[in-house]
């Protein structure tokens, strides 16, 4: 069993077919068909339905999809140990959710590049399910995520911050006149949400229904850049983690509702698969993360 073999299997799952696998890695078609055909020869099993010019992944194929990222890591980080000097060098892969991305990277990458200029930083955004499953899979290094504080079994947690979450809305809505609000004022406001399963609407969406309500959703965009904007233009409130919109905020672009019976808080957290060889390069990163967290 040729870990390149194994790495051919993962890449045909990650892309959902053999043609765009055999592009990502440079081999052939017949390169790759004949790859999985020696390794189903080896297992005993097939591992992918075929079906006229129609390829899926069956049952067998995903049992055995957890042992090939095993592997693959196991793998990787007997390389990386074996060959690591304490230098952060390499790639570095950082799974990360959209709004963290805008909000924080730029700095903390510009930090990290300065001072480690021979690691190359791969970003790949997504909702925290893709995520998760990218971790996983052995497709990154890191995941940030955002949400009530979790405990995965097969996660290390690096790293975690809070940060509240805030009621948004433009500098001129009329509901800043008001000296006191609760939930039941702005329950029928217009709002604009993230998708439904972002965590911190989900926190706010139930918050809504123990006092009886639903939000009314004006739109839902899965940007927070784009949410920003619509606020900014006072078509509705949202709901969004306060350090989402600090420079709008210190501008005074967008306001804080206070809500007296709303008070919710997250975490910022960084986790690594246990499994995985944390190399220099990954301390580095989670380093300069809580330098720069615990300066603010």
């Amino acid at each position: 069993m040729e870990i390149r073999t194994l790495i051919t299997f993962q890449k045909i799952l990650e892309t959902g077919s053999f043609t765009k696998a055999a592009d990502a890695l440079g081999y052939s078609q017949s390169t790759v068909t004949m790859q999985i055909k020696q390794l189903e020869a080896e297992l005993g099993v097939l591992l992918f339905d075929r079906m006229g010019h129609k390829t899926s992944v069956n049952h067998e194929g995903l049992r055995f999809a957890k042992y090939a990222s095993r592997i693959i890591a196991e793998a990787n980080n007997a390389l990386a140990d074996l060959s690591s000097d304490g230098t952060p060098k390499g790639t570095l892969r950082i799974g990360i959710l959209e709004s963290i991305c805008t909000a924080h990277l730029p700095l903390i990458v510009s930090q990290y590049h300065t001072l480690y200029p021979d690691v190359t930083t791969v970003i790949k955004i997504g909702t925290f399910p893709e995520l998760q499953t990218m971790l996983n899979s052995g497709q990154i290094d890191i995941l940030w995520t955002f949400d009530h504080l979790l405990h995965p079994l097969e996660w290390t947690l690096a790293f975690t911050y809070e940060s509240p979450i805030i009621v948004v809305c433009s500098p001129d809505s009329p509901l800043l006149t008001k000296e006191s609000l609760q939930l039941k004022d702005i329950a029928y406001m217009p709002f604009i949400l993230t998708e439904k399963d972002c965590s911190y609407r989900i926190a706010f969406s139930n918050a809504l229904a123990a006092k009886g309500y639903t939000p009314n959703v004006f739109l839902e965009i899965g940007s927070t850049e784009l949410i920003k904007k619509f606020l900014e233009a006072d078509l509705g409130l949202s709901v969004l983690p306060q350090y989402t919109v600090a420079s709008e905020l210190e501008r005074n672009t967008l306001r804080t509702l206070s809500i007296t019976d709303f008070d919710l808080h997250m975490h910022g957290q960084l986790f690594f698969h246990k499994s995985m060889w944390i190399s220099p390069a990954i301390t580095a990163f989670i380093q300069i993360v809580s330098t720069v967290f615990t300066a603010k």
